[in-house]
């Protein structure tokens, strides 16, 4: 997350609210888990939810260290949970869940006897066994259709040797075997996306670094995307797209559904953008400066820039420089233009970090939490969401409350139709045991 010290307010000013009365409604949460961390959920066209979890604590409080799934159809009670890994232990296992809209779903999650490993459930079906993915657990994208690919790097700063590697995986397929981007003394990874063609694209970059005992300082920041065809073997580095500049860029990743691309990212005190046409990418514009509206730029785990099918790309960060607000800009892919930043969080006060989604026909949800905002200890978990590209977002509503709710949404999904469901999480009374919660919202 990038934080600007006092700049200038003028911006923040001229954000414009742009909720109406609030569509749709939330369900009553439910209970996914005890015992559990780092919910994910997919979602399916039909409304069908696939949720995948770190279950730490067997129910009689044994350790198991398992990763587990259910699913349900939407607003429905949850299944039984199937365990898919058996013990893995207490590393950090990153599961992530990806649901195609026809229904399939895959799981991936690392295991420390092979890696990174993913399993596959069929619409309707079960879970079937467990494979090796032959790659690192990254940045895992997909898009409608199921394609999905990841992205990974490895150096950084420090080290004298970086890499960056990519992998995809058709429909129905395999996953291929890793290849490498792009190799040199330091390079770090901003992001990817597998656009509704199936296009995958990588953005990366390269840069200098000179480092003492404790701190390293770097320079020379070059950003990169690197794209892969449907149906194509050979990766195309577009060559460097911005810099060399001081700072990192930070390059986000969106496609829409006739091959363009875009690559929003940060640079000179500014929100910038670029798009490509075919092989060509644009001139940068400026979208906005970053001295009102925050470009999050904390973990490229959490995407803030999507488009739909048609080219209508939306943006999500903090509409200010306190961090008191949320605001989205509206683009477009077609002949990159932008409009200005509108303040979607209405009257809600310091949203703190939030998880974005957009699904292919333009329907969005952005998830955040009001820590403590009874000052009883609660969190109160909000949602904004959009019927479609271009529509006003609707009134912030509450999607659930827990106990000691603090630091990031564990999950969020929507599908086309702007059906969306959520994970997010909270501490028993005594503070002892981790739960995870879902609701979902009918459009």
């Amino acid at each position: 997350m990038k934080y600007k010290n006092a700049a200038s307010l003028m911006l923040a000013f001229l954000l414009i609210p742009a909720t109406n009365a609030t569509a749709g409604s939330w369900s009553k949460q439910a209970t996914l888990a005890s015992s559990a961390y780092q919910g994910t959920i997919g979602l399916d066209a039909s409304g069908n939810m696939t949720s995948l979890w770190y279950q730490y604590n067997a129910p009689n409080g044994t350790s198991i260290d398992e990763i587990w799934a259910s699913s349900a159809a939407f607003g429905q009670p949850w299944a039984p949970p199937v365990d898919l890994s058996g013990n893995i232990g207490t590393a950090s296992a990153n599961p992530a869940v990806r649901v195609s809209a026809p229904g399939n779903a895959t799981a991936v999650y690392t295991t420390p006897n092979l890696g990174t490993v993913y399993n596959d459930k069929p619409a309707g079906g079960s879970w079937g066994a467990t494979h090796a993915t032959n790659g690192a657990n990254g940045f895992y994208v997909s898009n409608d259709n199921g394609v999905e690919g990841m992205a990974w790097g490895t150096g950084g700063a420090r080290p004298t040797s970086s890499t960056i590697v990519a992998q995809v995986r058709p429909v129905g397929s395999s996953w291929s075997t890793p290849v490498t981007l792009a190799a040199a003394p330091h390079l770090s990874l901003d992001g990817a996306t597998v656009a509704p063609d199936g296009t995958m694209a990588v953005a990366w970059e390269s840069f200098d670094s000179t480092c003492g005992s404790r701190t390293c300082k770097t320079s020379n920041w070059v950003m990169h995307v690197s794209t892969l065809a449907p149906g194509s073997q050979t990766w195309v580095d577009s060559g460097g797209l911005l810099g060399p500049d001081t700072t990192q860029h930070f390059g986000q990743l969106a496609g829409d559904g006739v091959g363009d691309l875009g690559v929003v990212a940060l640079q000179a005190g500014n929100v910038v953008s670029k798009v490509r046409h075919g092989s060509a990418w644009s001139s940068t514009v400026v979208v906005v400066s970053d001295s009102g509206f925050q470009f999050s730029a904390g973990t490229t785990s959490n995407r803030i820039y999507y488009s739909d099918s048609a080219g209508h790309a939306t943006l999500v960060g903090w509409g200010d420089i306190h961090l008191e607000t949320l605001a989205a800009i509206d683009g477009n892919l077609t002949n990159n233009t932008w409009g200005s930043p509108v303040t979607i969080s209405g009257a809600d006060q310091s949203p703190g970090y939030f998880d974005f989604a957009m699904s292919s026909s333009g329907a969005a949800i952005v998830f955040y939490p009001l820590l403590d905002f009874d000052g009883a200890g609660n969190t109160e978990w909000r949602a904004v969401t959009r019927p479609g590209a271009g529509k006003p977002w609707n009134t912030p509503a509450t999607a659930g409350i827990s106990f000691e709710g603090g630091g990031t949404p564990d999950s969020v999904a929507v599908n086309s139709a702007g059906q969306a469901a959520v994970v997010f999480h909270g501490y028993s009374s005594d503070y002892l045991t981790n739960i995870l919660y879902t609701n979902t919202y009918q459009p």
